[in-house]
């Protein structure tokens, strides 16, 4: 004969598949939570990020200051081409200076051929002044007038300097040259002091705004990755804070399946072969 099953072991199979589909559901209705939980916390996550580079963004004033180091370089440049310029004259100034000392004493002794080839070089070296392009932070030198006009002194020859009239009319001129030239050396002296000290405050700017738009932007990087980091970890225990909760909200139906299991095997009869099936 066939076994009929038992009314107890039917209804204890039922309700231990609505019990295990219960939980299933239960299971997939919290995994689905938090999965929308993550998304939610991992999308303000990023949103906290892009502000906090927005906030440690330099860039408007590092924009700022490289416009800034840009024209200062510029100057700067300006500045170094006029202490060059400047040095060559006075190097130049300062050797026609010696060249009228030369004159001076051929023309006291009379020496027209130490007189005219001083006059040569002095004169050689009026042609090789630069001039140099005017700037508001220096004051005209005088080289154009100086190129223009010469040094206001003849050759031997014109002077006749076997004579003492015309070694006093040739002394005379040298003097003059001589006043001129120290006046323009003393100016182009003076200006190579301005170019030069401008130079080196514009590079000692230049190289403090550099440094700053670099530090800027070290910090910047920085600050942001520190406060990334505490973000990441604050981000990791809150989600590990609601899996844990989202887990003992489970709890309690893996107990009910348990009660479940227990009262099915405390209804279902014993299996054959064993001493409690002689009572069944």
């Amino acid at each position: 004969m066939s076994s009929i099953p038992s009314l107890g072991t039917s209804t204890t199979g039922v309700m231990n598949v609505l019990t295990q589909a219960a939980l299933d559901n239960a299971a997939k209705q919290e995994s689905y939570r938090f999965q929308l939980i993550q998304t939610l916390l991992n999308e303000q996550f990023q949103k906290k990020i892009a502000a906090l580079k927005a906030g440690a963004d330099t860039s408007a004033k590092d924009d700022f200051l490289k416009v800034q180091i840009s024209q200062e370089s510029r100057q700067k440049a300006v500045f170094t081409t006029l202490q060059s310029q400047y040095g060559t004259n006075a190097n130049l100034l300062s050797d026609i200076t010696e060249q009228i000392a030369t004159m001076q004493n051929a023309a006291a002794a009379g020496d027209s051929a130490t007189f005219d080839g001083a006059l040569a070089t002095a004169n050689a070296e009026v042609t090789y002044l630069t001039v140099v392009q005017d700037n508001p932070a220096v004051q005209p030198d005088g080289v154009v007038q100086l190129k223009t006009s010469g040094l206001g002194v003849q050759s031997s020859a014109g002077y006749d300097l076997s004579t003492a009239a015309g070694q006093a009319a040739a002394l005379a001129d040298l003097q003059n040259a001589s006043d001129l030239i120290s006046q323009v050396y003393s100016v182009t002296s003076s200006n190579q002091t301005i170019a030069g000290s401008q130079a080196a405050a514009l590079d000692a700017r230049i190289s403090d705004q550099t440094s700053t738009v670099q530090n800027d932007q070290l910090n910047a990087s920085a600050a942001v990755a520190v406060q990334t980091l505490k973000l990441k970890q604050q981000l990791t225990t809150q989600l590990h804070l609601i899996e844990l909760s989202f887990a003992d909200a489970q709890a309690p139906g893996a107990s009910l399946q348990k009660q479940e299991l227990a009262g099915q095997a405390a209804l279902e009869p014993p299996a054959p072969g064993t001493i409690f099936s002689l009572f069944g």
